[in-house]
C-alpha cells in the first residue's frame, strides 16, 4: 500500500526519501539513521525503561530472532514506555522499517547475523504479546506486583510464583478477570480485554525465564 506524506519534506529535509509505505521496499539504512536521531536516540543511546541500546548486542539477542516484520509491528503498537511510532504519526512505514533495519544493523555481524529472522511463526506471535502484555502491565499492574502489595506476588520473583505458575496461563488468566484475595475483578479496569489480561499473565510468567541479553 502506498501513502504520501506531503509534511515530510518539511520536517525532516529532502534527504528522507521514504513517502511510500511498502513491506517490500528494502530498508535504506541512511534514512534510518535520520529517522533514528529525530525520534530514537534520547532513549536508545541511553537504554533508557529497557530500550534496547543501539550498537549494544546483549541487548538485541532476544529481539534479533523475530526479526524487521515482527519489531515494526511492536513499534507501531508502541511497546511499553514507548508511544506507538515513537509518538509521531508523520513517518511512513518504509522509513519505521528503515530506522530498525539500521539499529538491528548495528549489531549485526558474523555471530548476530545468523539470529535474525530465525523464530518460528509462533515465536514472533509470543513476542508480541508480551510485548503488550508489558505495555499493559505498566498501566495496570505495577503498583501492587512491583511491590508486593497486599500479598501480590512480585515480578520476575520465581519463590513467590510458587505454586501459582504451575495454574497456567488459562487459569491465571481467569483470576484476573474474575478477582482473587485483594485484587479487583478485571484489576478494577474496563479498558483492556480478556486477550489483554492474558497477554499481562503471559508477560509476568516470562519474566521468571531467563532471556538472553535481556535488560530486565
Amino acid at each position: 500500500m502506498k501513502k504520501i506524506i506531503p509534511a515530510l519534506t518539511a520536517l525532516l529535509g529532502s534527504s528522507v526519501l521514504s513517502t511510500t509505505l511498502a513491506a517490500d521496499v528494502a530498508p535504506d539504512l541512511k534514512v534510518g539513521e535520520t529517522m533514528y536521531n529525530e525520534l530514537c536516540i534520547n532513549c536508545h543511546a541511553e537504554g533508557i525503561q529497557n530500550a534496547p541500546r543501539l550498537g549494544v548486542k546483549n541487548d538485541w539477542l532476544h529481539r534479533l530472532p523475530v526479526g524487521l516484520d515482527t519489531l515494526y509491528q511492536a513499534v507501531i503498537d508502541g511497546p511499553n514506555h514507548m508511544y506507538s511510532k515513537a509518538g509521531s504519526a508523520v513517518e511512513s512505514e518504509a522509513q519505521i522499517r528503515s530506522m530498525i533495519a539500521y539499529m538491528m544493523d548495528s549489531v549485526t555481524d558474523e555471530d548476530t547475523k545468523a539470529l535474525i529472522n530465525s523464530a518460528t511463526e509462533e515465536e514472533k506471535a509470543r513476542y508480541l504479546r508480551l510485548n503488550n502484555g508489558y505495555k499493559v502491565y505498566d498501566m495496570v499492574c505495577f503498583e501492587c506486583h512491583n511491590t508486593g502489595d497486599a500479598g501480590a506476588p512480585r515480578l520476575g520473583s520465581p519463590e513467590e510464583w510458587a505454586g501459582r505458575k504451575d495454574m497456567g496461563v488459562e487459569k491465571l488468566t481467569e483470576s484476573v478477570i474474575n478477582g482473587k484475595g485483594h485484587m479487583y475483578t478485571r484489576a478494577l479496569t474496563a479498558n483492556y480485554s480478556a486477550a489483554d489480561f492474558q497477554s499481562v499473565v503471559e508477560y509476568m510468567l516470562s519474566t521468571l525465564e531467563k532471556q538472553p541479553g535481556q535488560q530486565k
